[in-house]
């Protein structure tokens, strides 16, 4: 902290320069994103806290670009702040709140159940397996700050309650974004979502299927670059697939060069078929 003539002499001698109210910068360091998301906590004051898409945002989450000022104050609303939404809440607990980039921010537990209120229910679900994927949260934590929340007079939420119901013990997220990409695709085109990572007993082994139908003995599968380069990659995909096929499975296979139309258009093809048998 500054004192008042320190700070004028400094300004006034162009060493800082402001940023928002009462927050001060180290002239020519150049702006980012960051640095104005944590300008506008410093400015709410230290109940505040990147929140919601920016928090979504700063944990890197796929869909989530970072383009905006968003933070929740807990307690009395603040004074506005131009180019910043700010939400209000009375429900606060330390165990949800963690800091990114040195920055405030609500926990990934947090920000996943207060991503309801303002984004699609896919996207929610989306966020969710990927935070899961990648070890940022566990479904307990999820489960603890839907609690909280729910229970300190906030509305019951059926979107985070569904998608929980349908995470129970021994879920599987998947393993890339692109396999998710393309249940969430098939999803929105109207056709069931498929049972992702369905395991597959062959002899002696289990093995595990990108997306499948087992009623219908369908496997999809996405041939990414970077999971199948090799020839041991290359020879075992092949090798699996035959076992599959001999199992009495479809294998579909795609690969980043698959355009939507193409993928929706061939699993419809394949359920339309397996349906008929």
């Amino acid at each position: 902290m500054l004192q008042p003539w320190t700070l004028e002499r400094r300004l006034k001698a162009r060493t800082l320069e402001p940023v928002r109210r009462g927050v001060y910068r180290i002239a020519g360091v150049p702006e980012s994103w960051e640095q104005q998301l944590l300008a506008a906590c410093l400015t709410a004051g230290p109940e505040a806290c990147a929140s919601f898409r920016s928090a979504a945002a700063l944990y890197g989450l796929e869909g989530f670009d970072r383009d905006r000022l968003e933070i929740t104050h807990f307690g009395r609303r603040p004074s506005v702040i131009d180019g910043v939404e700010v939400h209000e809440s009375a429900v606060f607990d330390n165990r949800h709140i963690a800091q990114v980039a040195n920055i405030p921010t609500t926990s990934m537990a947090r920000t996943l159940c207060d991503l309801t209120a303002v984004v699609r229910d896919w996207m929610v679900e989306r966020a969710v397996d990927e935070a899961l994927r990648r070890k940022l949260v566990r479904i307990p934590e999820i489960v603890d700050a839907a609690s909280l929340l729910e229970g300190r007079g906030r509305l019951r939420c059926p979107v985070m309650r569904g998608i929980l119901e349908r995470r129970q013990p021994g879920y599987e997220p998947g393993e890339s974004a692109p396999e998710r990409r393309i249940s969430d695709l098939l999803v929105r085109a109207g056709l069931p979502e498929p049972k992702r990572q369905h395991r597959v007993r062959i002899g002696n082994r289990v093995v595990r299927i990108d997306l499948c139908y087992p009623e219908l003995k369908i496997a999809i599968e996405y041939d990414g670059w970077e999971w199948h380069a090799g020839r041991r990659a290359f020879d075992e995909d092949r090798a699996r697939a035959n076992e599959l096929v001999v199992l009495g499975y479809s294998v579909l296979r795609f690969t980043s060069k698959s355009s939507d139309q193409v993928i929706v258009d061939t699993v419809r093809a394949a359920i339309q078929r397996a349906s008929l048998r």
